[in-house]
């Protein structure tokens, strides 16, 4: 059974890391997809913590009887300030899917509340911080409650803009089974946490929740990258050496699009954020999201996935 467990671990990060692999490249090379998650440049750090997480959960069962239990639960605090970092990934993540920019707060505030959370645990493992195990285990849940609760408040507020706008049903789909996700492995993470610091153990058979947990998740990553990815005959581009540009002056000419309005097109099709937009065309954010509203109105879409889809020529 153990054995079988690893080899299920190894399968599963084979798995995400071709999900992390062909979704950087989708991101930094420009590749034709259908699906702007996968485009997305936040989506990569999305991907690289999950394949981290799967690491060190593969390493709590590769070590299992071989190392002190005491070291194993090292590892289990990686995945808690882990879980802090994915909080914010998934925050900016349905950020850029609903044309918002977040919190200018929000980096400082996970980067403390990871290092309180390292801070507590280590001072708590090293014998240092003299506490009982409830008011341990009180700690460690407000503690991880808090992203959890922050990134509820945010998400909440960008899906809703995401399903108002009409944005693709596929999209909507896999970032409310993130959000899902991200509720799970609080959960977990705080009662595996608590587990190996006290006497209790809410989880007998923790590992197998992970594994089964990762495999489906990995999996259900896969088919969104594979799904982007592929071309059929209706999603072919026109033709290798039609000119974008061109084609953006015929759009223009169609629907009155301003000279900014068509270099913003342009841009927003080669994958840009607002940020990156505004850096480019020396331009503030705010310029920016105007421009790009106006843009929206012209072409008739309501967000990034449409427009990009309008400009190619497969509304």
């Amino acid at each position: 059974m153990h054995q079988f467990m690893q080899l299920m671990y190894i399968m599963t990060i084979i798995i995400g890391a071709m999900c992390f692999g062909i979704q950087t490249m989708a991101a930094f090379k420009n590749l034709d997809v259908s699906n702007d998650i996968v485009r997305s440049k936040k989506m990569t750090g999305f991907f690289a913590i999950i394949l981290v997480f799967n690491m060190c959960d593969f390493l709590t069962v590769f070590l299992d009887g071989h190392v002190d239990m005491q070291n194993i639960a090292w590892i289990l605090i990686i995945e808690n300030v882990l879980e802090v970092a994915l909080a914010y990934c998934l925050i900016n993540v349905e950020a850029e899917y609903a044309n918002e920019q977040p919190k200018g707060w929000l980096p400082a505030f996970f980067i403390a509340l990871g290092s309180v959370i390292l801070w507590t645990d280590t001072l708590y493992a090293t014998g240092t911080l003299a506490i009982s195990e409830n008011m341990y285990m009180a700690v460690m849940i407000g503690l991880n409650m808090m992203p959890l609760a922050v990134t509820a408040f945010f998400c909440v507020i960008y899906m809703k803009k995401v399903i108002k706008s009409g944005a693709g049903r596929v999209a909507a789909v896999y970032l409310s089974i993130y959000n899902i996700v991200f509720v799970f492995l609080c959960f977990v993470v705080t009662v595996s946490i608590i587990d190996s610091r006290t006497t209790w153990n809410y989880i007998e058979d923790d590992k197998t929740v992970y594994i089964v947990f990762w495999f489906i998740f990995n999996i259900l990553n896969a088919m969104l990258v594979w799904r982007s990815c592929k071309i059929n005959d209706d999603q072919e581009t026109y033709d290798s050496t039609y000119n974008m540009e061109k084609r953006l002056e015929m759009i223009a000419a169609e629907t009155g699009l301003s000279g900014r309005e068509k270099e913003i097109a342009m841009l927003i099709y080669e994958g840009k954020s607002n940020d990156e937009i505004g850096d480019i065309l020396f331009l503030s954010t705010n310029t920016v999201k105007v421009h790009t509203s106006n843009l929206y109105k012209k072409l008739g879409v309501n967000n990034r996935v449409q427009a990009v889809q309008k400009i190619m020529g497969k509304d």
